[in-house]
């Protein structure tokens, strides 16, 4: 057998194996509150990344398996028996341990932090201007987020709570300063907890801003799961179904056009935990802060 035949029968054997993958069913954890939008939000782009991808495929019915704390659903996936994928802020731990698919799922939004307070702190917040003012005040945060390393990284004081809910509780309860919140976020959580609590704040004229990214990740052991969605992510870029979803999805459709209110302060702090690879600054996945009228 010539060298040649040899290379094409290989080339076919490959096609067979990618066009043969199949998948029943993709789960993922549940919400982490009635209130999560991000989970809709993601999981239905997780759809439309399976459709765009499919390549002739059925595509695969995403189902909810078990509630979990980000920490168990990172142990969770890293077995790969009860979920298949989940959206984590990246970091080297998780990058190591998981196979991420490195397209920002709303294009580094995430890193982009407006601030939930209560009411009676709008005025001390006014005065905040650099990040040495910032300091003085203290943050709440998520147990296991990795935003948790990045603030501590930038001398900022945090406490942190593994109840997503009860952090509302405690700033609405004065028990931390504030809640950096995704550029997308601060909005609709303060609007659908207003009942609930009522003196919260969202607090748009200072923007924290570190390099940050939230991706998909699967098992290791599921390459094939992991480069359709990759695939269908990269369609939807090229034919502008990502930037379309953002701007039609309630978690993220409030934000455009982009822009931020006259007097705002952007504090520009590093993310140390973010691998050394990743090009933040590639405008195909990521917004940049001239797209928000900053000068940087």
């Amino acid at each position: 057998m010539t060298k040649q035949i040899k290379t094409t029968l290989l080339v076919l054997s490959m096609l067979c194996s990618t066009m043969a993958y199949a998948l029943d069913t993709v789960y993922v954890p549940q919400p982490r509150s009635h209130l999560d939008i991000g989970h809709h939000y993601h999981v239905s782009l997780l759809e439309k990344a399976l459709e765009h991808g499919a390549n002739g495929r059925a595509v695969p019915r995403i189902v909810t398996s078990l509630h979990m704390a980000e920490a168990r659903a990172f142990h969770e996936l890293t077995k790969g028996e009860k979920i298949d994928v989940y959206w984590f802020g990246t970091d080297a731990t998780k990058e190591q341990s998981l196979r991420a698919i490195k397209i920002p799922t709303s294009r580094g939004l995430i890193g982009y932090r407006t601030f939930i307070i209560h009411k009676d702190l709008a005025v001390q917040f006014e005065q905040v201007v650099n990040l040495a003012q910032l300091r003085n005040y203290t943050a709440c945060q998520g147990a296991h987020w990795p935003d948790v390393q990045i603030l501590k990284a930038a001398k900022l004081p945090v406490v942190a709570n593994a109840m997503y809910e009860n952090i509302f509780k405690r700033v609405h309860a004065k028990r931390c300063d504030y809640f950096p919140r995704p550029y997308h976020d601060g909005y609709n959580e303060v609007r659908v907890r207003n009942s609930q609590y009522p003196d919260l704040r969202h607090y748009q004229k200072i923007i924290l801003h570190y390099p940050f990214a939230v991706y998909f990740f699967t098992p290791k052991h599921k390459p094939e799961l992991a480069q359709w969605i990759e695939d269908g992510l990269e369609k939807m870029i090229d034919n502008g179904e990502l930037i379309s979803h953002m701007q039609n999805h309630l978690l993220t459709g409030h934000i455009f056009p982009l822009r931020v209110e006259p007097g705002t302060r952007y504090i520009l702090i590093d993310n140390p935990i973010l691998p050394a690879d990743t090009d933040w600054k590639n405008t195909r996945y990521w917004f940049q802060p001239s797209e928000f009228g900053f000068d940087r």
